[in-house]
């Protein structure tokens, strides 16, 4: 409620938006894109309130869900050489996941879906890079994958450390290509130097450009504190184990909500069969694809570890595993598994692919089916969303007994009280009516 109403005051575009001291209450992360689509969602709110029309579902998350399906069908389909039934499979159950499914329909923060965005594009991007020759990797296309990584980075902190990652994995394949001392056409040198180049180029603006931007336009420097993590909080003895907890409920939320045993047993019991297959031709791809993974995974605990160990709620609440938080990882495992499958040779998917199929079916049954339980956890008393959910539920009944109508509020002059429940959806209509001009200035000021 704070949010929608900030960015509603009429002031400059840019003083708006780079100024993280109201935007995200002091804590400076560099995200300042993210808050250009925050904007937009809080205007778009305002102006449907406007014609009468209560809708909490953003902007972003309906759009930026549709880019997040529409970028994977793309790659999927061109990049991996996927069948159109198979991308299709696998899409419906990303989205049939309960942190997808509670992190797009909810009006809060943008972050997480547009960093979904550019890191499915940049994964793509990379993975093309990667299977074409030297030759084929063209300034224009080093470019593409610049901008691609800076835009993650600029989306949201965890885009920078998707950034790093990724850039750490092609030297990985790298390094992997050279100790099995073959000569290699691939351009993996200039991948990892356009992502450098964006590492670099996100740093530049996370500490120069964008704090010199912020005290021009606003008068004040950022406050670094909520990037400067004390190792003390990192190297706590506790944090493996919840770090663990955790990534083992997202990769059971992804797969049906199935028990995480069953599912690494499963996942053991095919490798194992798999390298016996390929025992004679183990040395190919197919070690490389197997280093990549593990340092993959071994990436994402690292996320969540430090996730944890920055903002400890992410553990401690238990609604805050299902949603907004751990979204990109969603995108990560989706992308990896896409990318597993297009190893299998077209006489193997033939034959397995019906088998696929129907397993990737029963496993959206699984998220389907846990979908009442998931929320009756979400919305409990005890937890953050009991409250969300009572704030949700009174604003639908003030909206029903007495919406707020322009006609009304025109001609008033008295001052909006920034916090107060009770009036907030009179607050957002008279924040909107004197940004779009239709009524007098007020003074606003705390109750």
């Amino acid at each position: 409620m704070e949010f929608v109403l900030n960015y509603l005051q009429n002031r400059p575009f840019f003083a708006q938006i780079f100024d993280p001291q109201i935007n995200d209450w002091g804590a400076y992360q560099a995200r300042e894109l993210s808050y250009v689509f925050d904007l937009i969602d809080a205007r778009i709110f305002a102006a449907l309130l406007d014609h009468q029309v209560l809708l909490f579902v953003p902007l972003s998350g309906v759009l930026g869900l549709i880019a997040v399906s529409a970028v994977y069908f793309w790659g999927a389909r061109r990049v991996l050489g996927l069948n159109g039934v198979m991308a299709s499979m696998l899409l419906s159950l990303f989205l049939s996941c309960i942190v997808v499914q509670a992190s797009t329909p909810i009006l809060y923060r943008s972050s997480k879906i547009v960093l979904s965005i550019a890191l499915l594009a940049f994964l793509f991007c990379t993975c093309s890079l990667l299977r074409g020759d030297r030759r084929s990797l063209t300034s224009l296309k080093c470019i593409a994958l610049f901008f691609l990584g800076l835009l993650m980075a600029l989306s949201d902190r965890q885009g920078f450390f998707y950034l790093i990652s990724a850039s750490f994995v092609v030297l990985v394949i790298w390094l992997i290509e050279k100790l099995r001392g073959i000569a290699t056409e691939r351009g993996y040198l200039r991948i990892i130097f356009a992502n450098s180049a964006a590492i670099a180029a996100a740093i530049f603006y996370n500490r120069i450009f964008a704090p010199q931007l912020i005290h021009a336009l606003n008068g004040y420097w950022p406050n670094f504190s909520y990037q400067q993590l004390p190792w003390s909080k990192l190297l706590d003895p506790a944090l493996p184990a919840k770090t663990w907890h955790l990534f083992q409920q997202q990769v059971s939320f992804f797969f049906g909500n199935a028990p995480f045993l069953v599912l690494a047993s499963i996942i053991i019991i095919t490798a194992i069969g798999n390298a016996w297959k390929w025992r004679s031709a183990i040395s190919g791809n197919r070690l490389t694809l197997l280093a990549v993974s593990g340092v993959s995974i071994i990436a994402i605990i690292g996320l969540l570890a430090t996730m944890i160990a920055r903002h400890p709620a992410v553990y401690s609440i238990r609604d805050h595993s299902f949603w907004y938080y751990t979204l990109t990882v969603h995108v990560v495992i989706l992308f990896g598994v896409s990318a597993w499958l297009s190893f299998l040779s077209p006489g193997d998917r033939s034959r397995v692919n019906p088998l696929i199929y129907a397993m990737i079916a029963i496993l959206i049954a699984g998220n389907l089916r846990a979908y009442a339980h998931q929320r009756e956890i979400m919305i409990h008393p005890d937890g953050w969303f009991g409250g969300q959910y009572a704030h949700s539920q009174a604003l639908l009944a003030q909206f029903a007994a007495d919406p707020p109508r322009r006609e009304n509020l025109q001609s008033r002059s008295s001052d909006l009280f920034l916090d107060d429940q009770a009036h907030f959806l009179e607050n957002v209509e008279l924040s909107y009516l004197h940004l779009t001009g239709a009524t007098q200035s007020h003074s606003p000021r705390q109750p």
